[in-house]
């Protein structure tokens, strides 16, 4: 039994800064869903995609540890919640109190983005720079600064993984980044509510032309499904599973964020997904 103290977050102040910056109004342009990418091929490295099938699928917790396993194979990578509004990936991972810019202090980040500037200005957990919401000011981010700051993290030369909600919580600037990305990776649980909701993800991502997700399996199958029936059922090959790991609850809540070594059950789907990356490039 794990009995290290849990943490406890702190309340919010009785009053928050209502100034994060210069705000910008949306653009009036819509993005085509299959048109190119808004950054010069070669000129940054890949966007990587994490979207669940069904709520609790575990999508910000695999997107961290794939983000901590591509750094740890020598490849910059910066993790990108999307998940907005909310509280931030950066309670799940423990680094809330950590000084650094989060998506509120971006709101004039607009035009050709400083990318390495930006990623050296973010906390970090571990290794991994994480451009996160703000759980004191959880407003969405404009749609142009999300694009041109994801643009200018890929300029600066890593890659970006993103933590996305559910499809229908896609923003314009979401939808994009998915169209565009590299490789998309749909996470569903090994249940019958997981591969529904896999079937209907993957639906929507064909109407943006995602042709080819990569399915992640999430264990334990409590009935009947498991990773084999789950890649059967919904029509797509398995990419990686993730074992359940008793551990992972108790070191959220310790403020560790989830466990991510080499021999862990996520360390170990992060680093097949790692090899699956490479050999696409």
């Amino acid at each position: 039994m794990d009995d290290a103290p849990t943490r406890t977050l702190p309340r919010p102040p009785s009053t928050v800064p209502t100034d994060p910056g210069p705000t910008t109004t949306r653009p009036t342009t819509t993005w085509p869903p299959h048109g190119p990418a808004p950054w010069a091929p070669g000129r940054g490295r890949r966007t990587v995609a994490v979207v669940g099938a069904c709520g609790g699928a575990g999508v910000s917790t695999l997107a961290a540890a794939l983000a901590q396993g591509l750094r740890r194979a020598g490849e910059g990578a910066v993790l990108v919640d999307l998940d907005l509004p909310g509280p931030g990936v950066d309670v799940l991972l423990g680094i809330e109190d950590e000084p650094g810019a989060r998506w509120p202090e971006l709101a004039a980040a607009r035009g050709d983005v400083d990318g390495v500037g930006l990623v050296a200005a973010l906390p970090r957990w571990r290794a991994v720079p994480v451009l996160s919401g703000a759980r004191l000011s959880p407003a969405r981010p404009d749609d142009a600064v999300v694009v041109d700051v994801c643009t200018g993290v890929l300029r600066g030369g890593e890659t970006v993984v993103l933590d996305l909600p559910r499809p229908a919580a896609w923003t314009a600037a979401a939808r994009m980044l998915v169209t565009t990305a590299d490789a998309v990776l749909l996470v569903a649980p090994c249940t019958a509510p997981g591969v529904a909701g896999a079937l209907a993800t993957w639906s929507e991502l064909v109407e943006l032309g995602v042709r080819d997700p990569w399915l992640v399996a999430r264990r334990p199958a409590p009935g009947r499904v498991d990773a084999a029936a789950l890649g059967d059922a919904v029509g797509l090959p398995v990419a990686a599973t993730v074992r359940a790991d008793p551990r992972l609850a108790a070191a959220v809540d310790r403020g560790d964020g989830p466990p991510v070594g080499r021999r862990t059950p996520l360390g170990r789907a992060a680093a097949s997904l790692v090899t699956a990356l490479a050999g696409a490039s």
